[in-house]
Order: structure tokens, then sequence, then C-alpha cells
């Protein structure tokens, strides 16, 4: 198996989103065979899940990361374990033997005190959000704007010289979280 960090000098890199070093380890029979480091850029995420693929890369364990990214790389078929923190030889060690880097190597404020509150780290829940999506295809619904995008125009249609199109607050495309409720702007017709 062979496993991907995201390193910061000799620990886990705390934000994805500004690392550029990887930590690559090869990992058999409980035992660490190979460790190299390889330079990435985070802001081109999709050629990083491409050439995380071509390595043979199939977990990657990094501290926190933003949504869009995180989902690439899931999409992508490479499992994400994300909000580890601490010294990378040694999450690298306990992953090799089996044992759980959750919750020993959480970031804080991820670990027993997040589940013992019954709530879980962001991540997971959009994933799971995600797989439960009508189409499966992880878009939800159109979200649900807070009016009906009518405004207000110069005059009514058909008379004078404005058509009465004017700009209004309408439905817009939600986030796709859980229900796929969000907020957007939309032109609407006018009175």
């Amino acid at each position: 198996m062979k496993i991907a960090l995201t390193v910061w000098e000799d620990r886990i890199s705390p934000v994805f989103d500004v690392a550029n070093t990887l930590l690559l380890a090869e990992i058999a029979n409980g035992e660490v065979l190979n460790r190299q480091f390889a330079a990435f850029n985070p802001v081109i995420s999709s050629r990083l899940a491409e050439m995380l693929k071509q390595m043979g890369i199939s977990v990657l364990i990094c501290g926190a990361i933003s949504e869009v990214p995180a989902n690439i790389i899931a999409v992508n078929g490479i499992e994400l374990i994300p909000f580890i923190s601490g010294n990378a030889d040694r999450v690298i060690d306990s992953f090799a033997k089996g044992k759980p880097i959750i919750p020993a190597f959480s970031m804080p404020g991820c670990g027993k005190q997040c589940r013992r509150h019954g709530k879980k780290n962001n991540y997971f829940a959009q994933q799971k959000e995600a797989k439960n999506m009508p189409k499966g295809d992880r878009t939800g619904p159109q979200g649900q704007g807070p009016g009906s995008g009518k405004g207000r125009g110069g005059c009514k249609t058909g008379k004078g010289g404005n058509a009465g199109q004017g700009k209004g607050r309408g439905s817009g495309q939600g986030s796709g979280r859980g229900s796929g409720q969000g907020s957007g702007r939309g032109s609407g017709q006018g009175r």
C-alpha cells in the first residue's frame, strides 16, 4: 500500500490548501518500506489527484482541508483522512501498524470531544450527505431563494418605452449541503 501525507518540516501540514510538500510512503506487513518527498501544488487539486492515482497512492492523510479539494480527491477514489496533526513519522508508523490515527492524531477540536457531543467533523458529514443526494452524483436540488424575483420596472409591459424589467432577489443555486438549500441572486420580471 502507498500513502501520502501533506507535511511541513517533520509534521503534518496544518492546512492542506497551503502545503507544498508530500511525504510518500510504501507500507507492507506493518512496516514502512520506503519514504520520499515530492513537491506539489494544492491549488490544482485535480492534478494532484491524477498524480496520486498514477503513483498508486490509495490514502492521503492531511490537516485541515477545504471542501472543494476534499471532494476532488475523494471522487478520484483516494481515501482521504483529514484533520490530522502531529509528527509525520509517528503518524505513518501508527498507520502502518494498523493503529487508529483518529483520535490519537486528530487536530484539536476534532477528537473525542466532538464525538462525545454527537458532532462529527464536517468532512465526514459532507461525504455522508453527498452520498445521499437525490441523483447520487454529489449535486443537490436547486436551493430556495429569499423571494420570487419580481422587481420594479419603469412602467407596465407594452406601455411606454420600458418593458418593465427589474432586478430582484430570486431563487438561486443551492450549495448542495443536505437539502440543497442556499441563497442566490437572480433577475426577475418587473411589474
